[in-house]
């Protein structure tokens, strides 16, 4: 039952964002049909976004000439404000630079957000490095490292029902997608204190990654150094998870976490 207290229009409309963004570009039937949200309510609401340049409509392509509603990139632009403003950035930024400037590559900084990683600071350090996640970036857990940090931080309930509902993309030839095999990978990650993308995100990136811990003890974000295989090679992997684990620690000690 909905609070007294909310706006039920504001509520609908809110709603109506979370499915585009999930299922879109759709029409007012299926949102009706997932939301129960009058047809005449949704039209409406979906009028009002795209007079605020939110949701745009488009022909479905087929012989139905059917309506389809979708999220325009004007959301990006609150999601960027929104991270700009978060304090964890501002409090372990400088570790961020430091790490980039002792390493010589791109450094990352990711919460976990709508069971992915979410990238909410990055410093570009790798000229090699052509193909990252930028700002605002979404990606699967199991295609790259700090994704795995997040998810290995979870309880062995949570990480079961993530396993067991969705379905993992595949990047590349090295990326683990079975559900049992990113369990198991998920537990060596939680064992050994970081994880290692080896060009499971894209081929020629490698990635390493640690956990950054709050005053009570709880996985708040991942950091993480990512490159080029010639930048990052095999014999600098180590050092670079012992950069990377180390910059961690400085950050979680900042963030009131005893060790």
């Amino acid at each position: 039952m909905v609070d007294k207290s909310i706006i039920n229009t504001l509520y609908r409309g809110i709603k109506i964002l979370e499915l585009l963004a999930e299922k879109g570009p759709i029409g007012i039937e299926q949102i009706f049909r997932d939301t129960k949200i009058p047809r005449s309510s949704v039209f409406r609401i979906l009028c009002t976004f795209e007079y605020l340049g939110y949701v745009r409509r488009k022909l479905s392509g087929n012989n139905s000439n059917e309506i389809l509603w979708e999220l325009e990139l004007k959301l990006l632009s609150l999601t960027r404000l929104i991270l700009s403003r978060l304090d964890l950035k501002t409090a372990i930024r400088d570790i961020l630079e430091r790490l980039a400037d002792e390493t010589g590559e791109t450094v990352q900084l990711c919460i976990y957000n709508n069971e992915k990683a979410l990238y909410i600071d990055a410093i570009k350090k790798s000229k090699s490095l052509i193909a990252y996640a930028e700002v605002g970036t979404e990606l699967d857990i199991n295609v790259c490292a700090p994704g795995m940090v997040l998810a290995a931080a979870l309880k062995d309930e949570e990480v079961d029902a993530l396993l067991s509902k969705k379905q993992f993309p595949k990047n590349t030839i090295y990326t683990i997608n079975n559900p049992k095999d990113l369990k198991k990978k998920l537990k060596e990650v939680a064992q050994k204190g970081f994880a290692y993308d080896n060009q499971e995100f894209a081929i020629g990136i490698r990635c390493v990654a640690a956990p950054i811990y709050n005053y009570n003890g709880k996985v708040v974000c991942a950091i993480n150094i990512t490159g080029h295989v010639s930048t990052m090679s095999d014999d600098k992997i180590e050092i670079l998870v012992k950069s990377v684990k180390s910059a961690a620690i400085v950050a979680s000690k900042r963030l009131g976490y005893q060790f």
